[in-house]
């Protein structure tokens, strides 16, 4: 399993963080999931069961998308007041910049089948398309909020490899940068 989730490298050694900061670590994750549900008809039509994820989002999906500028504003308070943030915990931070990358990785399906020639987008291709990004995003957002309830922190391949690179651990001491003294 680690060829497929990677290693379990952040959370060896690792004390597992308190209910709260798990239940905040799982909020930004709506954020991708409205952004998946949104994407797709037919995926709901190849897996019947998850029209139940619909009703339960119809509400904060009308909110969210009834005006261009939300979305917008979303991110960037998110990214800024939580991602950047070192007084956040690290746990809190990797998840919300981690839900910020699942949700750009689904507006750039998105993307690809807004742009795609209207002879391929309502052919099949478009529906296995559709189908796939929604099932490999759902699959993705309900993995990270499984381990983020356990206290871990979820590893996809190469959308943990960025989110390393946006949070980094906040640095308690100055002394630790490895400055000489004179």
């Amino acid at each position: 399993m680690e060829t497929l989730f990677g290693g379990d490298g952040w959370n060896k050694g690792r004390t597992r963080p308190p209910a709260k900061d798990r239940l905040l670590a799982i909020l930004p994750y709506l954020i991708p999931m409205m952004g998946c549900i949104a994407f797709t008809n037919d995926g709901f039509e190849f897996f019947p069961l998850t029209l139940q994820f619909l009703d339960f989002f119809t509400a904060p999906m009308m909110i969210f998308y009834s005006n261009g500028f939300i979305p917008f504003c979303t991110f960037f308070g998110l990214f800024l007041a939580v991602v950047r943030n070192p007084k956040v915990p690290h746990f809190i931070r990797y998840n919300t910049m981690q839900a910020i990358m699942l949700d750009i990785c689904i507006m750039l399906a998105g993307l690809i089948m807004q742009y795609l020639p209207l002879f391929l987008a309502v052919t099949f291709f478009g529906a296995l398309v559709e189908i796939l990004a929604f099932a490999n995003g759902t699959y993705a957002i309900l993995y990270s909020v499984w381990n983020a309830v356990q206290g871990l922190y979820p590893e996809i391949p190469i959308i943990t490899e960025a989110v390393y690179a946006q949070v980094t651990e906040s640095i308690q001491n100055p002394d630790d940068f490895g400055e000489d003294e004179d």
